[in-house]
């Protein structure tokens, strides 16, 4: 019996190497795991009608910081963590179609809750779990505070009433006949309000019960694209030489995504014969939890939109 030179002998054979996984594949494995079940939870919250509740911009957090710090071989937790809720935010958009105006308002909370619950597992896998029940005190209170709104027994009062006042140089009967007529909103605006919708333009005029102000927005979804345009329409209920209330009769903008209007109250308050002080008050529904992240935020633009329509729709001259 011969034996071929070519044949490998037993002795020879040797076996291919083993490939292991890298620690970064690793990484980049439970990285797409934790954002995949933060992507799924977020498409069960929009189905079940609460994606504007804490569940959302806390719980969310919550769970991305959980996961991601508990990420094999990451050299840190909350850089791990800031990693993963970047690259959510930033698939949110295309992938579930969120407007960037959203995620801006987010991106905040996102962090801060996400670093929090990084840090509070560090406590437990870094010190040798000596810090257990204050990791677990920090992560309950988060979890709590993710139930606002999401039940009628965990929301807070979603209503707000904001009043501004101006003096204005000019005569009570100027004042109302500048309200009477169709405001116009030319010239710069605030800063934080350019990150709103804001209305191009305003018909409608008279300040008789039942009169009307048809305010059209323009908004776009992703900052340069995805034009969206609707209009809020009030109508003047209640009208007298001081006092002039108008209510929401619709609201298609854009702006309806975050509050819902309830009223806007306009009193003028003559000084002397070539001054009036003007108190504008607008009240709405926060449409968004948490109360004490959101509710600031709102009640702030809110104010900045009563001083500008006491500039444009009051203001004689403007």
């Amino acid at each position: 019996m011969t034996t071929n030179k070519n044949d490998p002998s037993p002795e020879t054979t040797t076996k291919a190497p083993r490939r292991e996984i890298s620690p970064q594949q690793w990484q980049l494995f439970f990285l797409c795991l934790v954002v995949g079940a933060a992507g799924f939870l977020y498409m069960l919250l929009k189905r079940n009608h609460v994606a504007n509740s804490s569940l959302l911009y806390v719980g969310i957090p919550v769970v991305l910081g959980l996961g991601l710090s508990l990420t094999p071989r990451a050299k840190s937790a909350a850089g791990m963590t800031i990693k993963g809720i970047t690259i959510t935010l930033l698939i949110i958009a295309p992938l579930f179609q969120e407007g960037y105006i959203c995620i801006l308002f987010a991106a905040p909370i996102f962090y801060a809750v996400g670093i929090v619950c990084a840090w509070a597992v560090s406590l437990l896998t870094n010190r040798g779990g000596k810090h257990k029940v204050e990791a677990a005190m920090i992560i309950s209170v988060f979890a709590l505070i993710s139930l606002e709104g999401a039940t009628p027994l965990t929301s807070r009062s979603r209503v707000n009433r904001v009043t501004t006042s101006k003096v204005i140089p000019a005569s009570l009967d100027s004042v109302r006949s500048k309200l009477s007529e169709a405001p116009s909103f030319n010239g710069v605006k605030p800063l934080f309000l350019r990150i709103f919708p804001y209305p191009v333009s305003v018909q409608g005029s008279g300040l008789q019960p039942g009169d009307t102000r048809r305010a059209t927005f323009v908004a776009f979804k992703h900052i340069w694209w995805n034009r969206i345009e609707g209009d809020a329409v009030f109508v003047v209920s209640e009208a007298s030489d001081r006092k002039v209330t108008f209510i929401p009769e619709s609201d298609s903008s854009y702006v309806g995504h975050y509050i819902t209007w309830e009223g806007s109250e306009v009193e003028l308050e003559p000084i002397d014969d070539e001054h009036t002080r003007v108190t504008w008050t607008l009240t709405f529904q926060r449409r968004y939890d948490p109360s004490w992240y959101f509710g600031p935020l709102q009640r702030y633009a809110v104010r900045l939109a009563a001083e500008e329509l006491i500039d444009h729709a009051a203001t004689p001259g403007a």
